[in-house]
């Protein structure tokens, strides 16, 4: 676990990443009851849309010098585990002898993610949104004895967006935005490394700021219909931080051994999403969908450095060699006629890995193909809404690795489950 840290750290806990790669998309009980489906045209109409869309903040239907705040939080449940074996290669990468140890237990770690999002009207056709939300996180956790120790032990990764954006309403059916995100990041990684006197703790352990931005489109293209578009832009990471080293045979409890430094480029998103109100006999439901394309290709390789040398630290980078992915949506909304307050939801996800095989997954993310399955309801009473959410992921892809660092090589599969549990709360004033 991160054992140095900041306030806004503290304040937003580790997180688990069941987005493909690292993301974290749990980001509104309300948009999770439907497995993110409308998200991006805000069909819930509330304040979530400071960060899927703020040109689609319109649709909370606000007066003017009126505000609305939603806020919430996610449990993360994960469940994957790892069967497979550890040996040491040569310096062609040929096995040389077996690594003793276990399957490394559970390595998912119970994690919680809170947001919060903001929407004030200034006039009828210009608002500011703010969102507060930990949109990248990542934590595996694996036994102290796991075969793969020399690779990876503890990973963990949390992230801070404070996102501040203005919308505008350029006509009924046309709105547009505009934001910038300024992003802090802290991470840790730990592995074993082997030493005459047993096993040392090496961890590399690091933080920095990154600023990015945000523009987004909503369009009214009928009664009870909108389309919403929205781009989040790259992210680059400078971070700098130490390695620390753990070896109580020689006294090393916590120790620095010296400064690193690398960069991490976190990905630039596309989404769209749409939400129509249905008609006739069927004008209590309303059916949307939303699409994602996530510029993963930015996440190559990882090069960590010796600040004083610009050696690499562990002796060559971690090719990642990730891909672009999609991810797509479909959602139903039901509003039952004996109580208008009242909104039931239901949705799936299909989430593509940004992984291309084996041989670039890593112990530290083993990320797969999953299927969600979500399911919700909202309520409102007077100037409040209550919002909560259950979604199931299946990592519907066994995930195989046959990874290779210098000296050591980890094969075997990955299987596993996550489930979410989401609340959220609302007011308007």
């Amino acid at each position: 676990m991160i054992k140095q840290t900041t306030a806004l750290c503290a304040l937003f806990g580790a997180c688990a990443t069941f987005g493909a790669g690292f993301q974290v998309l749990e980001q509104g009980a309300s948009n999770l009851g439907t497995a993110l489906a409308g998200s991006t045209a805000n069909a819930n109409a509330d304040a979530t849309s400071a960060f899927w869309n703020p040109s689609s903040a319109f649709e909370v239907g606000l007066a003017a010098g009126k505000t609305t705040i939603d806020s919430g939080m996610n449990f993360v449940i994960p469940s994957f585990s790892f069967t497979g074996s550890s040996y040491r290669t040569d310096a062609s990468g040929n096995p040389v002898a077996p690594i003793g140890g276990s399957n490394g237990g559970n390595a998912g770690e119970l994690a919680y993610v809170p947001n919060f999002n903001l929407v004030h009207m200034f006039s009828d056709d210009l608002a500011i949104t703010l969102s507060i939300t930990s949109p990248y996180g990542l934590e595996t956790d694996y036994d102290s004895d796991w075969v793969g120790r020399y690779q990876a032990l503890n990973s963990d990764l949390t992230t801070v967006d404070i996102n501040p954006s203005l919308a505008y309403k350029v006509n009924d059916w046309l709105s547009v935005s505009g934001g910038v995100s300024l992003q802090y990041m802290h991470a840790e990684l730990t592995q074993a490394s082997p030493t005459a006197l047993g096993d040392a703790e090496v961890s590399l352990r690091g933080q920095s700021w990154g600023v990015g931005g945000n523009i987004g489109f909503t369009i009214k293209y009928a009664e009870g219909g909108r389309l919403g578009f929205h781009w989040r832009s790259e992210v680059s990471q400078d971070i700098t931080g130490n390695q620390h080293m753990t070896l109580p045979a020689l006294g090393y409890y916590d120790r620095i051994l010296a400064p690193i430094e690398t960069n991490l480029t976190l990905p630039q998103t596309f989404n769209v999403g749409v939400y129509q109100r249905l008609w006739g006999a069927l004008d209590r439901f309303a059916v949307m969908a939303d699409y994602s394309f996530t510029c993963w290709n930015a996440f190559d390789e990882l090069d960590i450095q010796n600040s004083n040398t610009g050696a690499t630290v562990g002796g060559e980078p971690v090719h990642e060699n990730w891909k672009n992915v999609s991810r797509i949506s479909f959602g139903i909304h039901y509003y039952p006629e004996f109580d208008e307050n009242l909104t039931l939801r239901i949705g799936a996800t299909w989430d593509e890995s940004p992984v291309p095989g084996p041989k670039n997954r890593t112990a530290r993310i083993p990320c797969s193909d999953r299927a969600w399955l979500a399911g919700g309801l909202g309520y409102k009473y007077e100037n409040m809404t209550v919002n909560v959410s259950y979604m199931y992921i299946f990592f519907y892809n066994d995930s195989g690795i046959d990874h290779s660092t210098p000296g050591v090589c980890t094969t075997g599969v990955y299987t596993g489950h996550a489930q979410v549990v989401s609340i959220q709360a609302g007011i308007s004033f």
